[in-house]
């Protein structure tokens, strides 16, 4: 097999395009002709594999035999380019990666805690969480008192930021308030976790004022803030040598880490800083390698002594089924009961029952509904929708702009959808004359950052409008006080227009309706993207698309392949 294509593929400058596969393919090839004769077909699969997220590629037992000829560009550690752990073929950049994760969490993990007054704590978790459902979020805040690293995982409203509300609150005492971290993937989300906290700290009974100014305080931040991560070396300015000043790193939306974001966050976090993580596990994992929530989230049963500790904690409890050692579940949503057609559709598509979550549409007609695809209709429709939307542009409103902004969302399972609904859009509201076909920008245009640029404190997610000020156009940007702030037009890093997103960027964020637009050109997709879809939306959900598509990604879904795991048991007793 010739490691070099005959006809490279070519730009649309004419220059010759050439994969990273083949890149190294003909790298190897001039350093070890023989060796890069018999890894090249495997080096294309591990590449393509990456390119979805998966951190390796299994091989039969005769793949192995071959590989393991291919010294010295395969090894079984990272002195080789490829790493061969078992039947599992790694580069040695994602095998050091999640060997370097796990050993961050495991850091984290065995760091001792400060002791809690076990009978305060128990009266606080008993006056705090005596409401009726409230059993699970009790027991994740006694598993968090105890555990320096734990993973709090459950769908939209079942509690997790009123829960770590209450546990912060128990780990704060008025005269000596512990520093917080807040922080998550976007800042969409970061912002979001701060309102929630903040809500939630007033309703905690007979809360020391103290402590409830010091919860009220806080502002979450992006990941990328948070570290210094700054193009375009990206380096962090806090790392394992200089570590974050914290004693508590609350992380939202954790599903949205890959591998490479979490352990820079967790090596610049110091042993004893307790680690809470916040997330849905059935969201879909991270655009980058890695599927983090996937692999804390595996079941370790609860210990002895943790055992022992929490039935001193809760002692009306017998037994803890939604808790393992590191990992405590919410599994009651107060947001989507059994009688909400949301809640059921999304348990349905989970279960992979395709027909019962297509019955589902029939059953809750005036909360979820289906249309076929039709972009035509679809934008005139959408047109209709955004009066209110168009009347606060028209008047300057930013206040009811962005407010009408997240009443509806259009998400779609790629970047080319979604480019292509914002485009045809474009096109309808230049026949309304509310956008020009010569300008790239018009108000009411609004605009998603794609790229992080820290002097404008804009960071990837981020959502502004489109609007006139000063006799020219600004973009502007929710502030975290209430206000907003704008910058010019032509000062805009990398963005896209955002009447259409995807579902990936659509995470940490919701809007009271969702039309989710199902691709129609073959590309696969699973149950995974389409509940993430679905749980953007707080109150009326609408699949645009076939009964055939629905019930296909209901049935497929995604495994992510990853070490993680298993790299997390080595050096346990």
């Amino acid at each position: 097999m010739s490691l070099i294509p005959s006809a490279p593929a070519q730009n649309e400058h004419g220059e010759e395009h050439i994969s990273p596969a083949d890149a190294l393919n003909r790298l190897f090839a001039a350093k070890a002709p023989q060796a890069a004769a018999i890894a090249a077909p495997f080096i294309r699969r591990l590449f393509a594999a990456m390119s979805e997220g998966h951190t390796f590629i299994y091989l039969s037992a005769e793949e192995q035999t071959e590989l393991a000829r291919a010294a010295p560009i395969t090894g079984h550690n990272a002195d080789s380019p490829l790493v061969l752990h078992g039947r599992r073929l790694f580069t040695a950049k994602s095998w050091q990666n999640e060997q370097a994760l796990a050993a961050e969490i495991r850091r984290l993990s065995a760091a001792k805690l400060p002791e809690i007054s076990a009978g305060n704590a128990a009266n606080q978790l008993a006056r705090w969480f005596d409401t009726s459902g409230s059993r699970d979020q009790q027991t994740a805040a006694a598993l968090a008192l105890l555990k320096p690293f734990l993973l709090v995982s459950g769908g939209p409203g079942t509690g997790k930021t009123t829960t770590v509300a209450k546990l912060l609150a128990l780990l704060c005492r008025p005269d000596c308030l512990p520093r917080i971290v807040l922080t998550a993937p976007t800042g969409k989300a970061a912002a979001r976790v701060s309102e929630s906290l903040h809500r939630a700290a007033t309703v905690i009974p007979d809360l020391h004022p103290d402590i409830q100014a010091h919860l009220s305080s806080l502002q979450g931040q992006t990941v990328h803030r948070l570290l210094g991560l700054k193009p375009p070396r990206m380096l962090p300015e806090y790392h394992s040598d200089r570590q974050l000043p914290a004693d508590i790193l609350l992380v939202d939306e954790a599903s949205m880490l890959d591998n490479h974001l979490f352990y820079n966050l967790l090596s610049a976090t110091p042993t004893g800083c307790r680690v809470i993580l916040l997330g849905d596990t059935e969201q879909l994992p991270a655009i980058g390698a890695g599927a983090v929530l996937s692999a804390l989230a595996k079941p370790v049963p609860l210990q002895t002594d943790t055992l022992a500790e929490l039935q001193q904690l809760l002692p009306q409890h017998t037994a803890f089924p939604t808790l393992s050692e590191h990992h405590a579940r919410l599994t009651i949503s107060h947001r989507f009961g059994a009688d909400s057609g949301i809640g059921t559709l999304a348990q349905a598509v989970l279960s992979g029952d395709g027909q019962a979550a297509w019955h589902a549409f029939s059953q809750f007609s005036q909360e979820i509904s289906t249309q076929e695809r039709n972009d035509a209709k679809l934008l005139k429709l959408l047109f209709r929708r955004h009066q209110d939307y168009w009347q606060a542009i028209s008047e300057n409103n930013m206040q009811a702009a962005f407010a009408a902004q997240t009443r509806l969302m259009i998400l779609t399972a790629s970047r080319q959808d979604a480019a292509h609904i914002n485009h045809g859009y474009r096109t309808l509201l230049q026949q309304q004359g509310l956008a020009q076909k010569d300008t790239p920008w018009f108000a009411g245009q609004p605009v998603m950052i794609t790229r992080n640029d820290p002097i404008q404190q804009l960071f990837n997610g981020d959502i502004g409008i489109v609007l006139p000020h000063q006799n020219a156009l600004h973009a502007f940007f929710p502030a975290a006080d209430g206000t907003f702030r704008h910058i010019p037009v032509s000062r805009l890093p990398e963005h896209d227009t955002a009447f259409a997103i995807t579902v990936h960027k659509s995470q940490g964020s919701e809007y009271e309706q969702i039309w989710f637009v199902a691709p129609t050109d073959g590309t696969n997709y699973g149950r995974a993207l389409l509940y993430t879809a679905l749980t953007r939306a707080r109150k009326h959900f609408v699949y645009w698309g076939s009964q055939t598509g629905f019930q296909a990604a209901c049935k497929h879904k995604e495994n992510r392949l990853t070490a993680l795991s298993d790299f997390l048991l080595i050096g346990k007793n």
